[in-house]
């Protein structure tokens, strides 16, 4: 994980702890968990997110700790044959959920996929599944941390919360993640 995320991560954590308990509905993002009890099977991404957030609630994100991430795995056998993953299955890791949806990260490439609300229909009877970021860090600035979140959330908390603190408008540096 690069500093600078690692870094914004660590004051948006300040941030909302120092709301508490006003944000535990809508967000919050735990300490890191210690390098002995992240799974050592994890993406290397995931790990490294683990071990600075062991846990990340953040609007319509979940992102699980450690200790709860074997438990999404089930949307695994959940997918629609036209994405390949059910092909596959070792492939890939649930690493999160946004509107409870799945969130998944190739483990050979460390793509970020998901299936695009374009529609009401179930998450599991859409026909689009894609490629949304080609890395994890780029997805969390982007999507979870950033101006993307307008895009795929809602005008909830969390984005206020993104707002208040100048996140919401891209940057140069906040630009989209393309392949």
């Amino acid at each position: 994980m690069n500093p600078e995320l690692r870094e914004l991560i660590a004051e948006l954590r300040n941030g909302l702890e120092a709301d508490r308990p006003a944000t535990l509905a809508w967000a919050q993002i735990n300490e890191g968990a210690r390098a002995d009890k992240i799974l050592s099977g994890l993406p290397q991404p995931v790990r490294q997110l683990l071990k600075t957030a062991d846990g990340i609630l953040a609007g319509a994100f979940d992102l699980p700790a450690v200790a709860d991430i074997g438990d999404i795995q089930y949307y695994i056998e959940q997918m629609p044959a036209f994405t390949g993953v059910a092909d596959e299955p070792a492939e890939w890791l649930v690493f999160g959920t946004l509107n409870d949806e799945p969130l998944l990260i190739r483990r050979d490439t460390g793509v970020i996929w998901y299936f695009p609300a374009e529609t009401t229909d179930e998450w599991f009877t859409r026909e689009l599944f894609l490629d949304v970021a080609p890395d994890l860090d780029s997805f969390l600035a982007y999507y979870v941390f950033g101006a993307g979140y307008g895009e795929v959330g809602f005008d909830d908390e969390w984005w206020g919360f993104l707002d208040e603190r100048g996140l919401t408008t891209p940057g140069d540096d906040d630009e989209e993640p393309t392949d």
